[in-house]
């Protein structure tokens, strides 16, 4: 999962990041380490704090970057690479509003694609749920965990999965 998630941000923080001479280059794999660690425990937190809905409007369509929990993890990258890297703060705003939503957005995008071999809710929901999403080591399988959430009658869309579709059907 987190393999995935650094590709997309890469993929799209080739300009905002990568060609940005308010980033030393020394320090472009550094800035997009800390957008995936932002992304990660921001949506760590989100779940932790039973506040995961509030991406329910980003999950139908509406766009990431009006979104206050999205808005709330940029902020935080943008902090972060300010404090971290001297960035000053119209460039860290420029970075997190070009990188943070848009990676939000295809992530949540990409778990809702079916047949998409890319990031899965239950991935996701597994390692958060471990206590430790930046190691991918959960305490309970991302299958274990949609079996027991289907027993729940959260697989609304009937498909064998529970995933973001589910999420979308429930609210």
């Amino acid at each position: 999962m987190l393999d995935q998630l650094f590709e997309l941000i890469q993929k799209n923080g080739k300009e905002a990041i990568i060609e940005n001479q308010a980033v030393p280059n020394e320090h472009n794999d550094a800035v997009m380490q800390v957008a995936q660690s932002a992304i990660v425990d921001g949506l760590s937190n989100l779940f932790k704090q039973g506040q995961i809905s509030a991406l329910s409007d980003v999950v139908k369509g509406a766009p990431a970057e009006s979104n206050p929990a999205v808005q709330q993890i940029s902020d935080n990258f943008m902090g972060n690479i300010m404090e971290r890297f001297g960035i000053n703060g119209a460039s860290a705003s420029s970075i997190a509003s070009a990188v943070i939503p848009v990676v939000i957005n295809q992530m949540l995008s990409k778990t809702q694609s079916e047949g998409s071999n890319g990031l899965d809710l239950g991935s996701i929901l597994a390692n958060f749920a471990s206590g430790n999403p930046a190691t991918g080591n959960a305490g309970i399988s991302s299958n274990d965990l949609m079996s027991m959430l289907g027993k729940f009658g959260l697989d609304k869309d009937g498909d064998g999965t529970v995933g973001l579709n589910d999420l979308s059907k429930l609210l």
